[in-house]
C-alpha cells in the first residue's frame, strides 16, 4: 500500500510538470524523485516550477523539455561521489535523467551548500537536484548537459558568483553561451542519442 501511495504521488509530480512542448526541438526528461517517510521529497509544484524555468530560459534556442516519466529511483541523502555515481545504474535510453534528492552534500567543500550537479556514467551525463534548489537550478544544470562550463558573464545563469545585478529574474544564458549550445543541439539532432553529449572532466568538480 505504501509503495502504491508513493507511485500515485510521483505520477502527480510528473503530470504537473508535463506540459506539451511547443518548441522546434524537444528533449524528454526521466525524473527520479527520492521518497522520505513514504512521500516524495518535492511537490508537483516544485517540479513544474523547475520545468517552466528551463523551458523559458531555453526558448531562445527554440528548445523545450517535457517529463517522459517519473519514478522513485533516487536517494534521500547523497553524501559522497560514490553515492552520486551509483545513480548511474538507472541511466539509459535517449532521455535526460534528472535525480532529485532530499539532501545533496558538497563533496568538494562541506562548508558550502550545493543545490545541483551534473554527474556522469561513462560518457553519459545526468543531473542531480537538491529538494531545496531554486527554480533556475535545473536550467543551470541542463546548460552543463549541453556543454557549458561555469562562466563570468554577469547576465548568465551559469555564473555562480554572488552579485546584486542583474536581478535573478532577469538572468539568462549569455549570447555566447546560446551560440555554443546551438551547435550541441544540432549534434544531438544528427545523432538522435544523448550518449555523445560532450563530457568535460571539470564536471567532476562542480
Amino acid at each position: 500500500m505504501r509503495a502504491l501511495a508513493i507511485v500515485m504521488v510521483l505520477a502527480g509530480v510528473a503530470h504537473a510538470g508535463d506540459t506539451a512542448c511547443e518548441r522546434a526541438t524537444c528533449f524528454a526528461i526521466q525524473l527520479h524523485v527520492a521518497a522520505v517517510a513514504d512521500a516524495p521529497v518535492v511537490s508537483a509544484e516544485w517540479t513544474a516550477a523547475q520545468l517552466a524555468a528551463a523551458n523559458r530560459l531555453f526558448a531562445a534556442l527554440d528548445v523545450g523539455f517535457t517529463i517522459a516519466g517519473s519514478d522513485a529511483d533516487s536517494a534521500a541523502h547523497l553524501r559522497t561521489r560514490e553515492d552520486r555515481s551509483a545513480l548511474g545504474a538507472h541511466v539509459n535510453g535517449a532521455v535526460i535523467h534528472v535525480f532529485v534528492t532530499g539532501t545533496l552534500e558538497n563533496v568538494d567543500d562541506p562548508d558550502e551548500p550545493v543545490y545541483g550537479v551534473t554527474w556522469r556514467k561513462g560518457t553519459r551525463k545526468f543531473v542531480i537536484l537538491a529538494a531545496n534548489a531554486r527554480d533556475i537550478v535545473l536550467a543551470h544544470e541542463l546548460g552543463h548537459v549541453f556543454g557549458l562550463p561555469h562562466s563570468t558573464y554577469a547576465i548568465s545563469i551559469m555564473n555562480k558568483t554572488k552579485r546584486a545585478t542583474p536581478p535573478i529574474d532577469e538572468r539568462r544564458f549569455a549570447d555566447e553561451e546560446l551560440a555554443a549550445m546551438r551547435a550541441m543541439v544540432r549534434r544531438l539532432l544528427r545523432t538522435k542519442v544523448l550518449d555523445n553529449v560532450r563530457y568535460d572532466e571539470r564536471d567532476d568538480r562542480r
